[in-house]
């Protein structure tokens, strides 16, 4: 997926991992010129595809997201039964995404 297909539809990027209940992913995406009202009207499509999939009893929870603006990048986390659950959130929320992948956290100390 290129910086200029932000309005496109998702293809199927790929999905890495399988998971435990309650297991964090990562879902990337590339941005260009994002401004900060498109990342909170994101944000917003993000959160509400996920309270309404987990309203209906699948299990995902969006967490936050991280633009690196020097890169164009945003970084999305949530936790979920699988990575399909948040493959379809995400397409709910018609954004594309480059790829989901499964992570473990690493917290720091305090």
């Amino acid at each position: 997926m290129s910086h200029d297909d932000v309005g496109a539809a998702p293809a199927r990027p790929p999905v890495s991992g399988s998971a435990a209940p309650g297991q964090l992913f990562v879902v990337e995406r590339r941005l260009p010129k994002a401004s900060a009202q498109q990342l909170s009207l994101l944000q917003s499509a993000l959160s509400g595809a996920a309270v309404r999939f987990g309203a209906r009893g699948d299990g995902i929870r969006y967490l936050c997201s991280i633009f690196v603006a020097r890169q164009d990048r945003l970084i999305s986390l949530f936790t979920a039964d699988d990575a399909e659950t948040v493959r379809a959130v995400n397409q709910a929320a018609l954004i594309p995404f480059g790829s989901i992948e499964a992570a473990v956290e690493l917290r720091g100390p305090g």
